[in-house]
């Protein structure tokens, strides 16, 4: 089943002249967000810790359906298929597990978790979104892009802002293989802000204070 059938919060879309609309009791395929970061062998003890929250979205990115990039500012969702958890769960879920992958400086916790820690990073999701750019019956380049802040608990300061954007190429217009397209740029967004956020607190813990902050 391809992409090309969606949903429109609330509107039917058309593409191709083809209307379609998921019917309440109509079984939906469920798709977890995969993710390709290597496991690395790191150090587990005596680490400072980080604190992952949530991240925040815009309504049309916070449920559980598989967005696509309508135009015009528009978004849809692809018919049949929705993501396993909320996407902000899925996010903070592959943020944290890229960093215990990953990173041999720090170590990541949810804010639940009640650890205690100098280092909060808080996220914003802004794109989360497949694109037909190439037309509708094309595969579609999916956009990932999240802002994310490092915050210094002890005194509340922003120490590091950056933004972080990734593209992937979906190798067709078909739903496993968009989905594939999703984790493969959020994998490589999360490798990309796990080694940003691990530089940040090295370099503060090694400083004694907070680094400058950077803007991206």
């Amino acid at each position: 089943m391809t992409a090309r059938n969606l949903l429109l919060a609330g509107a039917a879309l058309t593409l191709s002249g083809c209307i379609s609309l998921l019917p309440e009791s109509q079984t939906s395929s469920l798709y977890r967000l995969s993710n390709h970061v290597p496991e690395t062998e790191v150090a587990s003890h005596d680490l400072p810790v980080v604190r992952i929250a949530r991240p925040i979205a815009p309504r049309a990115l916070s449920g559980d359906r598989i967005a696509l990039d309508a135009g015009e500012g528009r978004i849809a969702y692809v018919a049949g298929a929705n993501w396993i958890s909320a996407v902000p769960v899925l996010i903070q879920e592959l943020v944290i597990d890229t960093i215990d992958r990953r990173s041999n400086v720090v170590v990541a916790a949810r804010p639940d978790d009640g650890v205690a820690s100098r280092w909060d990073l808080r996220l914003e999701l802004r794109r989360f979104e497949a694109v037909y750019d190439q037309g509708s019956n094309a595969a579609p380049r999916v956009d990932v892009a999240i802002r994310a802040r490092l915050i210094d608990a002890g005194n509340r300061e922003v120490t590091s802002t950056r933004t972080f954007e990734t593209s992937r190429r979906a190798d067709g217009n078909r739903q496993a293989l968009i989905v594939d397209a999703f984790s493969r740029a959020a994998s490589e967004m999360s490798s990309e802000l796990a080694d940003w956020a691990s530089q940040q607190v090295s370099a503060a813990e090694a400083a004694g204070g907070a680094t400058p902050g950077e803007a991206g």
